[in-house]
């Protein structure tokens, strides 16, 4: 593997790519965007599947997803991209790879909540914003989704 070369991977619950994931989550979301760490830190990490994105053994762009078997949707939370790796596609990589991942497993649709500024991002991978914006960790957001 180069070392310009994401490698993917992902777990469910706590555990290491857990931790990998809240490096990035805490530098990106609490220290860079001010958002509260009692918001940040909540009790779902448990419960959802975490994709972490490493360049050379160092993580780089994360991704959070909860799936909900009953409707056969995956809701995708927690992206997040350290500064100095933003600009590259790792995140759309991640992205990707989530797809393809509910691809195979025949979920319906995906969706999240998308920063406002980075609603363009996630229309470039197919999804389309629907309902108004609204404030989660006192920033605006939209509800995005991608029907597969």
């Amino acid at each position: 593997m180069s070392e310009n070369q994401l490698e993917i991977k992902h777990a469910q619950g706590l555990g290491a790519i857990n931790d990998a994931a809240l490096t990035i989550r805490k530098r990106v979301f609490i220290e860079e965007q001010g958002v509260p760490t009692t918001i940040e830190i909540d009790n779902l990490d448990h419960q959802t599947n975490h994709y972490v994105g490493f360049l050379s053994h160092t993580p780089v762009t994360t991704a959070r997803v909860a799936i909900n078997e009953a409707t056969k949707n995956w809701h995708i939370q927690r992206v997040a991209t350290l500064r100095d790796a933003r600009g590259k596609g790792y995140a759309a990589t991640l992205l990707k790879q989530i797809i393809a991942d509910a691809q195979q497993a025949q979920v319906q649709t995906l969706d999240l909540g998308a920063q406002v500024l980075a609603i363009g991002f996630y229309e470039k991978l197919g999804f389309i914003a629907e309902g108004p914006v609204f404030k989660d960790a006192n920033i605006d957001h939209r509800h995005m989704i991608l029907t597969l």
